[in-house]
């Protein structure tokens, strides 16, 4: 069983950012930390590697980095679902609406193929919108979800929860609270 409290300690929260009212999670410290990113791997390689996967699809983002050793490790294709207007050729694109504004993911035709087993991941499980509409464009072509896999979930945003409304499961490293706020904040 993985003990991620020393994993959790490479993890640094910065308050009001990008503005006011949310807080980002910055893993930077865990790809400092080479022996941080070999026990990352591991632990979800251990996790996939008898599971049938036939290819791994990631959102753009800081989650890249490690999706992209992941599937290596795992002799995957690699697919990124990056933001509208930056996918060459013909794609599929989805709306995310968040709290923090809506996001428009596009995804390749074709990226994913008809009965293709996807491990799906991304760096952090938050409220679930944008994996949810990555979920959607996989299923557009046919794809069947093995899991969402996250380094971070944030419990208390409820996208674990919507996930699972949709009948995908998620497998997160870590979990955090959202941090206790200072008096008058």
């Amino acid at each position: 069983m993985l003990d991620d409290f020393e994993l959790k300690q490479k993890v640094t929260l910065y308050r009001d950012f990008p503005k006011k009212g949310y807080h980002m999670r910055d893993l930077s410290g865990l790809l400092d930390d080479p022996k941080a990113l070999q026990l990352i791997t591991d632990t979800l390689v251990h996790r996939y590697l008898d599971a049938g996967l036939t290819r791994l699809v990631a959102l753009k983002g800081r989650g890249t980095m490690f999706a992209a050793i992941l599937a290596y490790r795992l002799n995957l294709p690699l697919v990124v679902i990056r933001d509208l207007g930056e996918e060459p050729g013909e794609v599929l694109f989805e709306r995310a609406p968040s709290a923090g504004g809506e996001r428009t993911l596009e995804m390749r035709v074709g990226a994913v193929q008809a009965k293709d087993r996807v491990l799906l991941f991304d760096d952090i499980l938050s409220s679930g919108a944008t994996l949810l509409a990555a979920a959607s464009l996989v299923r557009r072509q046919e794809g069947e979800i093995y899991e969402v896999a996250t380094l971070i979930d944030l419990p208390d945003q409820g996208g674990s929860e919507r996930l699972q409304e949709i009948d995908v499961s998620t497998y997160a490293l870590m979990a955090f609270a959202e941090p206790e706020l200072a008096h008058g904040q």
